[in-house]
């Protein structure tokens, strides 16, 4: 899921894009951390699994963080593994605008600066060389082929590689989820 925030957000491979994948395992996830997760359709889910679900999950980690950076909350602090809950960030944002602000909002919110950075990058972060003769308007949104390529030598991953066509399922349900036409 880190994986695909960092291929696929918008303003690059940021470290900070979302949430870990670990942190949302049933077993060796943050458990106090699950429900105010599922607020945000960021249901636990086994971290060595990459699927469909998976892209749908990240799209929506992605699109919360979006969110936090864009009204200055702190991602460090904030829902869904930190103390900052989705309730004490829509109290906090109500009472600077003075309106109610809800969860809605927040992730309006983070989807509307996703799609205009998105758009910025279409327009202006086109990748050169032979690929922008065949997709002009399409955005290079790949992992180093390494990950695909060259297995984990050591640890519980040990032998595993990034699975291109799970990736590829991944991605599609990360675009559809944020409403985005495949690569473009």
């Amino acid at each position: 899921g880190l994986g695909l925030g960092y291929a696929l957000a918008p303003g690059g491979p940021r470290y900070d894009a979302l949430e870990h994948d670990l942190d949302f395992d049933p077993v060796a996830g943050l458990g106090y951390s699950f429900p105010e997760a599922a607020r945000v359709g960021a249901a636990p889910a086994p971290a060595g699994r990459l699927n469909e679900e998976r892209g749908r999950r990240s799209a929506r980690l992605l699109r919360l963080w979006s969110a936090l950076d864009a009204l200055n909350l702190c991602v460090f602090a904030s829902t869904p593994t930190r103390p900052l809950t989705v309730d004490h960030l829509t109290s906090q944002v109500t009472a600077v605008l003075g309106e109610r602000f809800t969860l809605k909002d927040l992730l309006a919110t983070g989807q509307a600066r996703l799609d205009g950075m998105r758009a910025y990058a279409l327009r202006e972060g086109r990748e050169a060389g032979a690929d922008a003769q065949v997709f002009p308007d399409r955005l290079s949104e790949e992992l180093p082929a390494r990950l695909h390529d060259e297995p984990i030598t050591e640890g519980p991953y040990e032998g595993a590689v990034l699975d291109r066509e799970a990736f590829a399922r991944a991605r599609r349900a990360f675009y559809e989820e944020l409403g985005w036409k495949d690569g473009s």
